[in-house]
């Protein structure tokens, strides 16, 4: 079987690579929504909410419901600050196990993840990262990545007429569509007060949050197994016969119901090329996707769209080089960069690869 290495000795060179726009693809798709987990564990799974600091909830004397009963161990002092720094808390994040399959983000931190591409929750009975990649891995669609921690709210609901509640301990795996980094656990919880009588309100507080990504990327049909993940995305230049490789980038939107997935820009790939074989314009070599690049666009840390740039012939990993761009007071830049090749065609022009046996 042959293979081939691309050869990028003195590719500056040949032609100044080629340099995508992230402005201009992150204003292709919608704005994406900023989500927050909702707070308790009374559902499995809950339409998300707004960020939300300061909330009231206000019951009549003979109603201050119950609320969920966490599994969570209880703090030790059992108060907001104790909560923040039991040392049992720290440990058990610290200590956790990263599953198989998935990388470890973050760890130990005192909030939770917000941000686009928000799924669901589930709520556990004991602090185990194995028990949330599972469902992550076999339930969730679209989920690629989970943060997991603990989360202290009360057993009844706070109101003007209702005693202070006792704290519960719940321990909850949230699953996302995007990666989730520690730039990202901002959520640190909430303050619920009645207005009237402070001594009455409760502090709910984030403890022992830890983020896992997963990196079970299977090659896709036709495509040989993917490079990556990079933290940046393919700048090409022109190839050694001096023709340019790029043909065209494509966006797709990050919400709960659009995840990331390279099968989209597979599909992309194979569209394009099967159209440009439909359709040849005579005197025109055709230009069909061979190789094509998966990646995440974020916009000063918050994923925008996933874009599939697409090429006629397969690149080096060593050339992911764009790894973002300043515009103005934006931030722009990649992770999750994957890049596939065609199987039965890289598309490399014989005068431009080194042809090696395996």
């Amino acid at each position: 079987m042959k293979s081939f290495t691309f050869a990028t000795v003195a590719l500056a060179a040949v032609a100044r690579a080629q340099l995508l726009d992230l402005e201009e693809l992150a204003d292709s798709v919608p704005a994406p929504v900023i989500e927050s987990v909702p707070f308790g564990g009374n559902a499995q799974e809950l339409t998300p909410v707004s960020r939300l600091r300061f909330a009231k909830r206000d019951s009549t004397p003979a109603t201050c419901p119950s609320q969920a009963v966490g599994k969570g161990p209880d703090s030790n002092p059992p108060t907001d600050v104790g909560f923040l720094n039991d040392p049992d808390f720290a440990a058990t994040a610290n200590g956790a196990a990263t599953p198989d399959g998935y990388i470890n983000t973050f760890k130990n931190l005192h909030g939770s993840i917000e941000g686009a591409g928000y799924k669901t929750f589930h709520t556990v009975d004991r602090y185990d990262p194995a028990i949330c990649a599972k469902a992550c891995d076999t339930t969730i669609d679209g989920c690629n990545a989970f943060n997991i921690f603990y989360e202290r709210n009360g057993l009844t609901a706070t109101g003007k007429d209702c005693p202070k509640p006792s704290p519960t301990t719940i321990i909850k795996c949230t699953f996302w569509t995007v990666p989730v980094t520690a730039d990202h656990a901002t959520n640190v919880g909430n303050l619920v007060t009645t207005d009237t009588e402070s001594t009455k309100d409760f502090h709910i507080v984030i403890s022992a949050s830890n983020g896992y990504l997963s990196k079970r990327w299977d090659p896709l049909p036709g495509y040989t197994q993917p490079n990556g993940p990079f933290d940046g995305a393919i700048n090409a230049p022109k190839n050694c016969e001096g023709t340019d490789t790029f043909i065209r980038s494509q966006t797709f939107p990050i919400s709960a119901s659009s995840s990331y997935k390279p099968e989209n820009c597979q599909k992309a790939c194979n569209d394009q090329a099967d159209y440009e074989r439909k359709h040849p314009v005579a005197g025109k070599a055709l230009r069909t996707c061979q190789f094509f690049n998966s990646y995440l666009l974020m916009k000063n840390g918050v994923a925008q769209s996933q874009v599939c740039s697409m090429y006629t012939q397969a690149w080096d990993s060593s050339l992911a080089t764009n790894f973002g761009q300043k515009r103005g007071n934006d931030q722009y830049t990649i992770t999750f960069s994957l890049t596939y090749t065609n199987q039965t065609d890289s598309g490399v022009p014989a005068t431009c690869a080194a042809p090696t046996s395996e």
